[in-house]
């Protein structure tokens, strides 16, 4: 995850935390709102100073007025004596339902009370926009409750769709399998009946139809097109303290050991692919066996150890740990099977054994698998690099040919003030030093899914799907402001480096084609040049109704 927000919606953002070495990563949000912003879930002693430094990149502290308690445990509402000190402002409310409220006065903070089911479940938020709420009981906390915002059209879900994530750095995930598979132990802990769990989901649905994202409060957000069918799936997940109880300890696990072996055995003997090989076992260890997970490590001409696991749909980069036991495979290049187990514990040494007598079966399919990888790793470079800048590593004009944007999008112009000026009188070097740090600054303020390229020379233009002219401006405005703070080390301090920008918003809605809106793109950039430089300037176009 990134250190600094991440804006998730028009106006919404990211504010979580990542804790070291902890797979229950809690997040908190912000919408953005004037003077009535929001932060929702604001978390715990431990994570409050940083998701207030994310908030502070975005708007003033001042700007809250409400904080949004969907229940009262701690890693959402202890941090509410810190923000007694931090918020200054006397018309702050925690929002919140009463049987939480009950709770939440024990955590000693000064803030009043914004009762939902009081306000009609809603908080309006002004031009249309507001922050609505459903009741979902027992879903983990008696009064627990879900909201909604009708702008973005995303569910913060709070502890439903929580996972369990071994991999924080991803923030929003498109792997349903991935998905449901980190939520299900968190699920059977935390939730207490299956029959609430669907009930409570079914609420939801039938509240809001349309969801955009689900925004948890902890593990992965949850991308747009995997929605509907992660509501499916936690809808089939067996929950509650019935799923934990265990008698006959011994005897079941020697069963679940029993049924691994047989399992395990016919897949060594069956599938002929590794990452699907290893995809099987670990299907079969989470329905049979103690052991976490198990994952398959092959050490790539060029590239070193990777490794490919449950938690990933493609190779990562990665060595084995020698804390866990590892099968070999025989055979060249080296080839282990690496065994998680919950504590670093060693797993059955019955199902190693096997294990390892079954290695040789697997090699054939690693030698081939390995041949393979290689090829499409190498023609994937050689695209990558025919699509790339090599100076600043953003796109170039091929790459915005292949990925011409459809639907609504906005684009913005950057153009370099006097940089030919720059070039000319500090030599190449620093012209090139300019390029890149403009490029980074770029890259920064993107999101994930939008695009920046440079045209040539100092000609950039970044693509934003789905953006209109307020988000378009801002980060425009953000870029601007953060590049006149650039030092360099081959320009003077003197020369300071500004830009021209462009903004023609929302284009795609009005069917025009890409070249004559890359056109009207320019002419704005243009007309920031023309007004002094150093300034944004967008694009209005006069649409003549027809006769």
């Amino acid at each position: 995850m990134t250190d600094g927000p991440v804006e998730i919606g028009d106006g919404v953002w990211w504010v979580g935390n990542r804790l070291a070495d902890d797979t229950f990563q809690c997040h908190a949000y912000f919408i953005e709102n004037g003077d009535e912003s929001v932060l929702l879930d604001p978390g715990s002693p431990l994570t409050i100073e940083a998701t207030l430094a994310k908030v502070e990149q975005i708007a003033s502290l001042d700007s809250i007025k409400y904080l949004v308690c969907h229940h009262p445990d701690p890693d959402i509402a202890a941090s509410l004596p810190y923000l007694s000190e931090r918020l200054t402002r006397d018309d702050v409310v925690v929002v919140t339902e009463w049987r939480a409220r009950a709770l939440l006065k024990h955590y000693g903070h000064r803030f009043a009370y914004y009762l939902v089911e009081e306000h009609g479940w809603t908080i309006p938020l002004g031009a249309g926009r507001a922050l609505q709420f459903q009741f979902t009981p027992y879903l983990h906390f008696p009064g627990a409750m879900v909201s909604y915002d009708t702008r973005t059209s995303t569910l913060f879900s709070s502890d439903l769709f929580g996972g369990f994530v071994p991999d924080s750095s991803v923030l929003v995930s498109h792997d349903l399998d991935y998905i449901i598979e980190n939520a299900t132990p968190f699920h059977q802990h935390y939730m207490p009946s299956t029959q609430l769990l669907v009930a409570g989901l079914t609420r939801i649905q039938r509240r809001w139809p349309i969801i955009r994202l689900i925004a948890p409060q902890h593990g992965h957000l949850i991308a747009t097109e995997i929605v509907q069918a992660a509501f499916e799936g936690l809808k089939n997940l067996e929950c509650g303290v019935f799923t934990l109880a265990d008698a006959d300890l011994d005897l079941k696990r020697l069963l679940r050991i029993s049924e691994a072996k047989v399992r395990i055995t016919e897949a060594l003997l069956t599938i002929a692919e590794p990452a699907t090989l290893v995809a099987a076992i670990n299907a079969i260890l989470a329905g049979t066996h103690e052991a976490r997970d198990c994952a398959l490590y092959v050490h790539l001409p060029g590239d070193g150890w990777t490794m490919w696991g449950r938690e990933f749909k493609k190779p990562i980069l990665r060595s084995p740990d020698p804390d866990w036991p590892m099968i070999d495979l025989p055979g060249t290049p080296a080839a282990v099977l690496s065994i998680h187990t919950p504590d670093n514990d060693h797993p059955d040494e019955d199902l190693m054994r096997m294990l390892h007598d079954m290695a040789p079966t697997m090699r054939p399919a690693v030698d081939g698998f390995i041949s393979r990888v290689i090829g499409e790793r190498d023609a994937a470079l050689a695209h990558a690099a025919a699509m790339t800048d090599s100076l600043t590593g953003l796109g170039n004009r091929r790459a915005l040919e292949a990925r011409r944007p459809t639907g609504t999008y906005a684009l913005i112009s950057l153009d370099i003030d006097f940089f030919k000026y720059i070039n000319d009188t500090y030599g190449h070097a620093a012209g090139d030093e300019v390029l890149r740090k403009v490029s980074a600054v770029l890259t920064r303020f993107i999101r994930d899914y939008d695009a920046a390229y440079r045209l040539g020379g100092d000609e950039f233009l970044i693509v934003l799907p789905d953006a209109g002219e307020t988000p378009a401006v801002r980060i425009s405005e953000r870029i601007r402001a953060t590049v006149k703070t650039l030092e360099f080390e081959h320009v003077p301090a003197k020369e300071q480096i500004t830009l021209s920008i462009g903004v023609n918003a929302a284009v795609g809605r009005l069917g025009g084609e890409f070249e004559q809106e890359l056109a009207f793109t320019d002419a704005a950039m243009y007309e920031s040049k023309h007004a002094g430089r150093d300034r944004v300037s967008a694009y209005h176009r006069v649409v003549v109704p027809e006769s």
